[in-house]
Order: C-alpha cells, then structure tokens, then sequence
C-alpha cells in the first residue's frame, strides 16, 4: 500500500517504545472507489407497502406501471376545427355541409356523406367516416357550411393523435426504481393505479456528540458552537421524500452515547453518528459500536475532507455511518456516500452522473481524493462549469456558502487545468 491511503499519528495514548517516546500508528486507509463498493453492497432496499397514488409523490416505485389499455384510446382530435374525409376533398370540394360538432368526452359521431363536415374540439375523438383535420384558422365558416381556403395544404392523419401511438395495452410505462414525481403520478392516473407499490419510508436518527455543542436558541459561552451538522444532515434528509429523520444529541460520556445509540439502532434504518469516530480521548463511537456487535466494514477513507469516515451495519440489521465531527467533513461525506446509501435502501434507480469542467484552474496538493466545492455557472458555449471554492479547513462549512455542490479530484495528480473534466455531487 502506498503513502496516499496510509496516515501516522503520533498520539500520548498511543504505544511508547523503551525509552518512553511515541511511536508512529500507522492505520491503512481504503480508496474512495473501495468505500462506495463496500456501502452499495450493503444499501439492499426495504420492504414495500401499497399507498394511494395521490400521496405516492417522491416516493420510490417497486412495481411496474403498465398501459391498461392503448393510449391514446380513440383517435384524437389535435386541432380546433373541422374534420371531414379526404375522399371528399380530393374530389376537388372546398364547400362542406356542416352536420355536427364533436366534442371532447362524447361518443363519436358519424360522417353522413363526403359533402359533410364536422365541426371537431381539441382532445375530441374523430368522428368516424373522417380522416383529414382542417384547423380552425384554414377555413371560412357561414351559415350552415365551412369553405376551405385552396392553399390549405391537406394531408390525410394530419393532425390527429392515432390511438395507440402512445403505447399499447400492457406496455410498461414506468420501471421499477423510478422516483414518484408529478409526470410518473400522470401516468399512473391514466391508467387506472389507485394504489402504487413503493418502498416503506426510510427510517434514520441522527445522533451527533459533543460537550461543546449548544442547541439553538440557547445561552453560548464563547467557548462553545451551536448544533448545525444534526440540523444540516436532517434537512439533507427532508428533500428525500422517502426518508423520515430524526436527531438527538449526546454529550461526550461514553455511558450515555452507548444507550442513545441502543435506543437508535432499534427504532431505524439508518443511524448517522456525528464527530466521536477519529483518534481523540473522547471519540468514544468506534468502541461503542463494537460494543453493540455492528460489523465494522470500514474505517478512514483515502479522501479530504473525511478521512475518519466509519462505516459498518447490525448483522442483518441498520446501517450505521460514523461521519466526521468537521461540518464540511460531515456534509461531504453524506453528500457523497449516504444519499446514495438511502437511494439503494428505497430500491431506487442509480442517481444519474454529472460531468462538469473547472472554469478557473484549482489545486489539491493532499495525496488523497480531493473533494472541492465549487459554484456552477454556464460557459458561452453552453458547458457546464464549476468555479473552485476552496474551504479554508473542514471545520468551516460557512466557507462554501452558496456553493452548489463539489466535484471530486482524483488522488494522483495536484494540479487541475481551466476544462479538466470532474464528477460533480450536490449538495
């Protein structure tokens, strides 16, 4: 392994040699690649539950949706105006008797002769005996007949919607996996799903540590900062409409994070511990989690901001994600592995990649994959361009404040050219 996915500490409660000084820990470290494998693996979706199709929205399709029926159901009527044969009108007639109106909802009606017009709305099915559409601005209406100007350029199937043009009964129209927005809930409704089958919404509590953290609104000392990673990371959760979240805070005593984090892992499918997961005298949650048997699949990623990053799950049971205590590190981390975590849970479909380029040239002198927020603008020839906000430290999420996301920089190169080419995750 090389010095890029390794880190040495050098810590008082590390071990000592025989003349008392402390020795290197080295801890190896996995690849960013290796860390989204291992979470993939492990993100298998929920059970489902049938829900009516009108509170479905957001939520993640399990089941087909197929056409009930060929769409459109009749031949439809695309253009306010007349409808008539074209038999008729080769013959050389413009002038046509008027004998109906058909309107949108009502049976069709029946064309008496090739001298007849139909009056026809938009949305309305052809009347039978027809085949040519005149639009409403292409004729002269009199007292009892219709002229058809002579450059009317007439064509037979012009402007009418063929029933099933659109799909045939039993086709699938939307595919399990797909996010529930107003399109797929259309579809659904027009083909007659009352119910829809879609994953049970994901249950998470975040839980973040520290004696130095205030709940807002509270009385701060100045050595003291207000709770934002909980409140970040729920809301984070929010705009997932499959997702329920939750947070709860916890001091820096090991007795009360360990029955906080019981309480949690029975209750949810998902637990986000917040700070405790590096190398500190307090960062009690590596040995709380082995204490409660969650399988530890990785620790510390090759990667800045978020090298502590913890992950593991109960056999069988919720996944656990120990993030960073740095706010950045924190975001970054969920940004980048939770969400697509939570979208395997629900059954979803992978989340689509993003290419940008840089529009100004950055650097990531860390030999590890770089994670850099930047501002997405529009170049002159309709490129998609992120500006580099580089952070001051990861403890300083205010720093990329109105940025729209980050890209992430490969561990093997330092310097980053105006149009290099990067992978870009919102937040």
């Amino acid at each position: 392994m090389d010095k890029s996915s390794r880190i040495s500490l050098k810590r008082a409660d590390k071990p000592q040699n025989q003349d008392g000084f402390i020795t290197k820990v080295t801890i190896k470290m996995i690849t960013v690649a290796e860390a989204e494998a291992k979470i993939v693996r492990e993100a298998c979706a929920l059970p489902t539950e049938k829900i009516p199709f009108g509170q479905a929205a957001g939520r993640i399709l399990r089941e087909p949706i197929a056409a009930d029926r060929d769409l459109p159901p009749f031949d439809r009527v695309m253009m306010d105006g007349i409808a008539l044969s074209f038999k008729g009108w080769s013959s050389g007639r413009r002038r046509f008797n008027l004998s109906g109106i058909q309107l949108p909802g009502r049976p069709p009606l029946t064309l008496g002769s090739h001298e007849d017009c139909i009056k026809a709305m938009t949305g309305a099915p052809m009347p039978r005996g027809c085949d040519l559409v005149v639009p409403r601005e292409e004729i002269k209406e009199k007292e009892g007949y219709i002229k058809v100007y002579d450059d009317f350029d007439a064509q037979p199937g012009r402007y009418l919607h063929r029933s099933g043009a659109d799909c045939v009964a039993g086709d699938e129209l939307v595919s399990p996996g797909a996010e529930l927005g107003p399109n797929e809930i259309a579809v659904a409704a027009s083909c007659g799903y009352e119910h829809l089958t879609v994953t049970r919404k994901i249950k998470i509590m975040v839980i973040d540590t520290g004696d130095e953290l205030v709940e807002v609104g509270e009385p701060i000392e100045p050595h003291q900062i207000r709770r934002s990673n909980a409140h970040a990371l729920t809301a984070s959760c929010a705009r997932m409409f499959f997702v329920v979240a939750a947070s709860r805070h916890c001091s820096d005593n090991k007795n009360a994070l360990s029955q906080a984090f019981g309480e949690s892992l029975q209750k949810n499918d998902v637990v986000l511990l917040s700070g405790g997961v590096s190398k500190g005298d307090h960062d009690h949650v590596p040995a709380i989690l082995a204490e409660h048997g969650i399988e530890k699949l990785f620790h510390w990623v090759n990667q800045w901001p978020g090298k502590p990053m913890w992950f593991g799950r109960e056999p069988r049971g919720p996944l656990v994600f120990g993030l960073p205590g740095n706010p950045l590190s924190a975001m970054t981390c969920f940004h980048r592995y939770v969400r697509d975590a939570l979208r395997g849970l629900a059954g979803a479909q992978p989340r689509p990649c993003l290419k940008i380029v840089l529009s100004h040239p950055a650097t990531h002198p860390s030999p590890s994959t770089g994670f850099l927020p930047v501002k997405l603008c529009s170049s002159k020839g309709g490129m998609l361009e992120g500006t580099p906000c580089p952070p001051q430290n990861s403890g300083n999420f205010a720093s990329v404040a109105g940025t729209d996301g980050f890209i992430q920089l490969p561990a093997d190169q330092e310097e980053f050219p105006i149009g290099f080419e990067a992978t870009f995750f919102p937040w």
